[in-house]
């Protein structure tokens, strides 16, 4: 029986050619997995490529709201969230763990060396700044954002619900054009504008505690706390 190889594919063609070498060295098929982490590429077109190349299977998964669920709130919560503003290493485990599963079901092998994260809805890394404006070109006029907490969960901006990959996408949106969020080599409006709110409303409180609204303020590359309630 042929084996079959699982590897984590962005769509790049440098990663691809450590792929195709790969399998050819092992005389295996080739099964693509890419993830929708919300890095905003288009990854129908990515998942054609690989079938064009010769995989004989590419899965598309879209795992954003189980990466902001389980991944982004839990560091948000740990106030870890900061060290890591774009979660890379938390998409990266999310990426393996995916990789482990449809390997499982391709009764194949996970390629565990092929997972690689560059982006996620948070943010990405800031080979050339897309997200955000520079600070200098940024408006004059500042931005004041209101987002509300329900037990620890940012649930709404400026009184309109939503959820919560489409909060952190607005959030990216506002801030970036404020030029919010340009950091060392990565770029991450929502992060920063979601830790900088979580700790002034939790200030030690029970997670169970965590609800109520916090004003930021955005100008020109900063972000202030302006009122919390």
């Amino acid at each position: 029986m042929t084996e079959r190889i699982v590897f984590a594919w962005s769509g790049s063609a440098d990663a691809w050619a450590n792929i195709a070498a790969t399998a050819t060295a092992r005389a295996a098929e080739i099964v693509t997995l890419t993830l929708d982490l919300g890095q905003g590429a288009d990854l129908e077109e990515v998942r054609d490529r690989a079938l064009a190349c010769g995989a004989v299977r590419a899965h598309v998964l879209d795992v954003r709201e189980e990466f902001a669920r389980d991944y982004v709130l839990p560091a948000l919560h740990a106030q870890t969230l900061a060290a890591d503003p774009i979660g890379r290493a938390l998409a990266t485990h999310l990426a393996a763990r995916k990789l482990e599963e449809v390997a499982a079901m391709e009764r194949a092998t996970p390629a565990a060396d092929s997972v690689a994260v560059d982006g996620t809805l948070l943010g990405r890394v800031a080979t050339a700044y897309t997200l955000t404006t520079a600070p200098a070109a940024a408006p004059s006029s500042s931005a004041q954002v209101e987002i509300a907490f329900e037990r620890g969960v940012p649930v709404a901006i400026n009184g309109i619900s939503m959820p919560l990959t489409e909060l952190i996408e607005i959030l990216t949106i506002i801030g970036g054009h404020h030029g919010v969020g340009r950091l060392d080599r990565i770029e991450a409006p929502a992060a920063v504008i979601l830790i900088a709110a979580y700790r002034q409303l939790a200030n030690g409180d029970a997670l169970d505690a965590v609800s109520g609204t916090v004003r930021i303020e955005l100008l020109k590359g900063e972000h202030t706390v302006v009122r919390p309630s």
